[in-house]
């Protein structure tokens, strides 16, 4: 028996142990676009994800931005130095009647480094972060960036929560599918078990009861004709909870497919203008020759 309690403890234990692992993120899922990156709608630019850990956020933006700019050929042989400044805002929304606060966190930086003339374009798309217990940040970023010396033509990105009908069709078919589609795994795990339980217990009881029915024909005595008669009773009002409940989860799997949001992901259009951040060529005070950033609307 104990060994039995400690079998059915043990995921709860290691629940706790992962959470405690994971102190804080800045979403609740991570977005799509770590697992998939976007694709660009035409050729003069591209998205690219950078990750970097530091023990604050601007210092991981300042990591993720120089390593950017590495990548992109600006930085060869040279120091890139980058001066951060950022902000939250803290919203609070209504979701499902729910009321939901949301921190936004935006920066603006200018960066400089000793390099060869050249021009690069770079727009910052999305963000996502973990903190463990220590308070050193995991950040991954998400970049439009153009070619080295090509003007890009960015594409209209859109950040949402909403599947609508990706996630409605996926859980009509197979419970549990939208919700891991829309990476709520955790939720669509319990629904997609809990579905499979339940059948598995209408199942059964039928069995059962069908076999009390059986009984009841093949004898005649009194005495365990209505002890088979109350036992199918029995079976029979477990096959039908499990019935109520099984419809029941099916629908909410349904409703919480449509309604609940999911991890962010990215809706890309194309676009002929917006936003841009870019690092232009220039000269310093003492004439040594530098990049410094521009953002434009």
């Amino acid at each position: 028996m104990k060994h039995s309690a400690f079998l059915l403890l043990m995921p709860m234990l290691l629940f706790v142990v992962v959470a405690s692992a994971q102190n804080a993120s800045s979403d609740n899922a991570r977005p799509r676009w770590m697992h998939r990156r976007p694709t660009a709608t035409n050729p003069s630019f591209k998205y690219e994800i950078v990750s970097a850990s530091a023990t604050s956020l601007d210092e991981a933006r300042n990591k993720c931005l120089a390593e950017l700019i590495s990548s992109s050929g600006l930085s060869r042989g040279v120091v890139v130095s980058s001066d951060y400044k950022s902000k939250e805002t803290l919203s609070q929304v209504w979701t499902n009647g729910k009321l939901a606060e949301r921190v936004d966190y935006g920066s603006e930086t200018v960066s400089s480094a000793k390099c060869k003339e050249g021009e690069l374009f770079v727009e910052n798309i999305d963000e996502y972060w973990t903190r463990d217990n220590a308070g050193t940040y995991y950040l991954t970023r998400l970049y439009a960036k153009s070619e080295l010396g090509r003007t890009p033509l960015f594409d209209n990105v859109e950040l949402t929560t909403r599947y609508g009908a990706r996630g409605l069709w996926r859980s009509a078919i197979v419970p549990g599918w939208g919700q891991f589609h829309k990476g709520s795994n955790l939720k669509g795990g319990m629904i997609l078990g809990g579905m499979v339980a339940l059948v598995g217990g209408i199942v059964f009881t039928e069995n059962q009861r069908a076999d009390y029915v059986r009984r009841i024909g093949q004898t005649h005595n009194v005495s365990q004709i209505s002890s088979y008669q109350t036992k199918r009773d029995h079976f029979a009002t477990a096959r039908n909870i499990c019935i109520g409940a099984a419809a029941a989860l099916y629908v909410y799997n349904l409703i919480d497919a449509v309604a609940s949001p999911g991890a962010r992901r990215v809706i890309v259009r194309k676009r002929h203008n917006g936003q841009t951040f870019a690092f232009l060529p220039a000269v310093s005070d003492d004439g040594t020759p530098v990049v410094v950033s521009t953002l434009t609307f």
